[in-house]
């Protein structure tokens, strides 16, 4: 009798331990895999000109030995449940998981993160969208391109006689802050800056000897860039040697 009543408490405690040791949530020890590439965009700030369009000068290759984090379950705001490197050619893999809803991110070099969401079924392998992250100096920044002219009034007095001003220095500093950088102008006299401040204001100027005292005359011009990723056309900054 005593064997039979425990027979009867070890059948009715079955449903509780099956309810506390199997789980439908997201996580390890499923048939199911996540996998994906991640690519690195190299953006040092080079600019081309094409026509009367700019763009920065990007190269995208295979991303290895890059971390690449994974969520369990829809909640975005947890740091991540589990990280892997890539392999040699950017690939990754997260194996051995639960069906449902994951999510998949790595960083750019500026810590931002570039996330991906996937839906697991109980087995298989889901591919997300490949994962493209951004590496260089550029990263994050903003850009502003514009040309120079110059009048050489002793000779012409005209505004029409400006000329491009080829090899011509000019430089650039945030309103407010001390730190200059400069360029020099192409054969057309246009200027690129890169690597700047998004959305902020800049001045801009050049400097001319001129020729009847050899005082520097500086002339000057006020630009704003854009958001992150964008170059801003600027107009043109005229100078006068007289």
């Amino acid at each position: 009798m005593k064997i039979f009543k425990k027979l009867i408490l070890f059948l009715a405690a079955l449903p509780l331990v099956s309810l506390f040791s199997c789980t439908d949530e997201e996580g390890e020890g499923g048939k199911a895999t996540i996998s994906g590439i991640v690519y690195k965009v190299l953006d040092d700030g080079d600019i081309a000109k094409n026509g009367d369009n700019y763009s920065f000068v990007r190269d995208t290759i295979p991303a290895p030995d890059i971390d690449v984090f994974v969520i369990y379950g829809g909640d975005q705001e947890s740091v991540y449940d589990d990280k892997i490197k890539t392999s040699h050619n950017g690939k990754f893999e997260f194996k051995y998981l639960r069906g449902g809803d994951y999510s998949v991110y790595a960083c750019n070099d500026d810590d931002t993160y570039v996330m991906r969401t996937a839906h697991c079924g109980k087995k298989g392998t889901t591919e997300v969208e490949p994962i493209y992250i951004h590496d260089g100096k550029n990263t994050g920044k903003a850009a502003v391109v514009g040309a120079v002219k110059i009048l050489y009034a002793a000779l012409y007095d005209d505004d029409d006689d400006y000329v491009p001003a080829v090899a011509v220095r000019v430089y650039i500093r945030a309103l407010g802050q001390m730190a200059v950088s400069d360029t020099r102008t192409d054969n057309d006299g246009n200027y690129y800056f890169s690597r700047l401040e998004p959305e902020t204001d800049y001045v801009v100027w050049v400097e001319a000897e001129q020729r009847k005292n050899g005082i520097v005359k500086a002339y000057t011009d006020t630009v704003s860039t854009g958001k992150a990723g964008e170059i801003v056309k600027s107009g043109v900054l005229k100078a006068k040697v007289y």
